[in-house]
């Protein structure tokens, strides 16, 4: 079996007034939570919060990984193949105007991550 590892980081940058009025409307009228879904070859797999690790036990081949918020925003899609007991790990969040973000792990990523040996 292997396994996808996503870590959702505490964001380091903060926004403007201009983008947290509306966006505070929103939260408020709609009861919005801003929990990122990851979607696994298609189908939603979970969500996941800030400063959170999900990890995903795959059968070792070709997936589909991408982040989505609100239905609407997703970030690109990954292709990836896994070998038999391979574990990859990726990082997700949201960029300054709100779209969210996938990406691989770097090596210098690695002791950011919790449960990751570094």
């Amino acid at each position: 079996m292997s396994a996808i590892k996503v870590f959702r980081p505490k964001r380091s940058w903060s926004a403007s007034p201009a983008t947290l009025l509306p966006t505070a409307m929103l939260v408020r009228l709609f009861g919005l939570h801003w929990n990122l879904t990851v979607v696994l070859d298609g189908e939603p797999a979970g969500k996941i919060g800030i400063e959170q690790v999900k990890v995903f036990e795959v059968e070792p081949g070709e997936h589909r990984l991408l982040i989505r918020l609100l239905m609407l925003r997703r970030s690109k899609q990954l292709r990836l193949s896994l070998n038999e007991d391979e574990e990859r790990q990726f990082i997700c969040g949201t960029n300054v105007i709100g779209w969210p973000t996938l990406r691989e792990a770097s090596p210098q990523d690695g002791p950011g991550i919790p449960g990751t040996p570094g």
